[in-house]
């Protein structure tokens, strides 16, 4: 039998990490580590798999210590129900552990995309965005694993 995923001494098994559909909204914890900025946490994230790339909110970064005023604009916009809007960029290499009873695996990142409110947003509606925004595993991240959905939990099995 051939391998592709971890194996030991001719025993092979496969490594899959679980998360929970909460209202009918598949999600991950996933460790998110910012080495140069010592920073750590785990991060809840929506397997979002029609999202291209993957993002933390403002506010995740905001609690992670990370000011959101001094991070570059990323060159690509998100589209979100308020439409086109810009993105930020954590320009430093990050790293994703998603973690299983036998094991873990760690996904490097070369950086990583923010989502910030719009400078031009309402105090009402960046209430709203900061609230209701969730932080979002995409393609990028989503493609290195097969993905399950059901009712009740959500499985990425490493490829």
């Amino acid at each position: 039998m051939r391998c592709s995923s971890k194996s030991f001494k001719g025993w092979c098994w496969t490594l899959t990490f679980s998360g929970l559909v909460i209202d009918r909204r598949p999600k991950i914890l996933v460790l998110f580590e910012i080495p140069a900025y010592k920073k750590t946490k785990m991060v809840d994230f929506l397997v979002d798999s029609g999202s291209i790339f993957s993002a933390i909110t403002e506010k995740e970064a905001s609690i992670m210590g990370i000011d959101c005023d001094l991070l570059p604009y990323s060159k690509r916009e998100a589209v979100g129900f308020g439409g086109l809007f810009k993105t930020k960029m954590i320009n430093r290499p990050v790293n994703l552990t998603f973690k299983s009873n036998k094991a873990e695996h760690t996904i490097k990142c070369s950086s990583f995309t923010v989502i910030c409110s719009p400078p031009n947003i309402s105090k009402e509606d960046r209430e709203k965005l900061l609230r209701y925004t969730p932080n979002v595993l995409g393609m990028d991240i989503l493609r290195r694993f097969k993905t399950t959905i059901n009712k009740n939990k959500v499985e990425l099995t490493l490829v």
